[in-house]
């Protein structure tokens, strides 16, 4: 009898927990559940920015921003270990085949565009530096300047490397842990170059805003005379040379937040958050001109 009803109190524990992980998939949409999005850390400050006000207008909505560097968050996808992610790429062909062939299809959201800035010291006389300056030092050229960059298994550091065509660095280039501590590294060490995501410049964090007061950002170009800045309007033109995309990789495969958040950051209110960061959305924001009429008489 006894085993009668443990074999009965299994079933009814199975059945319950199936009901449960039915009901939490029929509980998230859109707009409310519970979701893990893994970011590059270099581009955490403007994805902050989107979910506080999507958290905001959508009160059951709980998204945890999880960042952590590009070949990590590469790796985790591809292992299914993870759904939703912002990088600076889509995956590549051969990275894309892998999901399909385990009949997993993802959707790509392009949201905006933002570049890799280089920063020194305030003390540092240095205003410019050409493209090839950069390559010639990641190739081993000797200099007098430290590169550091925000983790070994970053973007920014995997992009300067395919530009420059290099597999492995001289002892010059430095990697830390992330984009602060690159921040911090240079407004201490006037012989230093870092290189981090011009988000996290442009609307810097009470705990950053006094260091960021203590470094430069570099003018870039082919040549010194066409050197600029990474300013929205450079950005928008390319005319700055290191600018990316910014994608939301979303392979959960279901109707979800990861769904609603994409549409959401491309949406109208989306993107005016990316244009008042100052980096580049993929669609401008209208702006409704109204035209009042004066109907008082003379």
């Amino acid at each position: 009898m006894k085993k009668i009803i443990s074999i009965f109190v299994v079933l009814l524990l199975v059945v319950f927990a199936c009901k449960k992980s039915e009901n939490a998939t029929e509980d998230e949409s859109y707009v409310k559940g519970k979701a893990d999005i893994y970011v590059d850390e270099s581009l955490l400050p403007i994805v902050e920015d989107q979910e506080l006000v999507f958290e905001n207008k959508y009160q059951k909505a709980d998204i945890k921003l999880i960042p952590q560097s590009d070949s990590d968050i590469v790796n985790l996808l591809l292992q299914r270990k993870i759904d939703i992610a912002v990088l600076s790429h889509e995956l590549t062909p051969t990275q894309e085949k892998t999901l399909k062939d385990r009949d997993v299809i993802g959707k790509n959201t392009p949201f905006g565009s933002d570049a890799i800035a280089l920063i020194v010291n305030q003390t540092n006389s240095k205003v410019a530096i050409t493209t090839s300056e950069i390559f010639e030092i990641l190739k081993g050229k000797k200099t007098d300047y430290q590169f550091v960059f925000d983790n070994e298994n970053s973007s920014a550091l995997s992009y300067l490397m395919n530009k420059a065509g290099v597999k492995s660095l001289p002892k010059s280039v430095t990697a830390l842990k992330n984009n602060l501590e690159v921040i911090k590294f240079v407004s201490e060490n006037s012989n230093s170059i870092g290189f981090v995501g011009v988000n996290w410049l442009l609307n810097p964090s009470l705990e950053l805003e006094s260091t960021v007061k203590k470094v430069n950002v570099l003018a870039v170009g082919s040549t010194i005379e066409n050197a600029v800045k990474p300013t929205q309007e450079y950005i928008e033109t390319q005319e700055y040379p290191f600018v990316r995309k910014i994608y939301l990789l979303n392979y959960q495969g279901r109707t979800g937040l990861g769904m609603g958040f994409a549409s959401f950051i491309k949406s109208e209110v989306g993107q005016r958050i990316i244009l008042k960061s100052g980096l580049v959305p993929v669609k401008i924001p209208t702006r409704e001109i109204r035209i009042v009429k004066n109907n008082k008489k003379k």
